[in-house]
């Protein structure tokens, strides 16, 4: 009887342990999202500033920043992780475009305001994927953990679900 009690102690305490370990790394995956969904405001806040910066020295460039554009709409509308992953890589690939035309237009790299958004956006861009680094690090120790035998077991059972990871698609880890 002793040794029964015994063992559903330590069943009951390995649960326990397991269960609290699950909820810590879902808590930091969520953390890690919250960083990388800040600098993302961020990025788009900057764009309409940069474009703005852009129009009345680059007209003829109008096919470039209408794609950063539309590329920033479609990314706020992005709703699951990795449709937005993937908007938010072709929103970089634009904006890389639209910093380029300072190195086209002379007088636009030599605007005050183009080259402190510039430098914003570049700024933005290193600590996103610092915040996106981090934030599949953290998918990745909580989809392990969620989904290594025994623990897949009680993680099905208390219904955790893997996340998903935020990131290129050539980037997997």
């Amino acid at each position: 009887m002793v040794i029964l009690a015994s063992a559903i102690a330590c069943l009951l305490l390995s649960t326990a342990v397991a269960f609290n370990r699950m909820v810590r790394l879902r808590n930091r995956v969520r953390r890690a999202w919250t960083d990388v969904d800040v600098q993302l405001r961020l990025r788009h806040q900057l764009i309409p500033l940069l474009v703005q910066s852009v129009k009345g020295y680059a007209e003829q460039e109008r096919a470039v920043l209408e794609k950063a554009a539309l590329a920033r709409r479609e990314a706020l509308a992005a709703e699951e992780t990795l449709v937005r992953g993937r908007r938010e890589e072709t929103l970089s690939a634009a904006l890389r475009e639209v910093l380029l035309l300072g190195e086209r237009h002379p007088g636009l790299r030599a605007d005050d305001s183009f080259s402190r958004l510039a430098e914003e956006i570049v700024a933005a861009e290193n600590d996103l994927a610092a915040a996106r680094k981090y934030y599949n690090g953290s998918v990745r120790a909580y989809n392990t953990f969620i989904q290594s035998f025994p623990m897949n077991l009680l993680a099905a059972a208390l219904r955790f679900r893997p996340a998903e990871y935020f990131q290129e698609e050539d980037d997997a880890p």
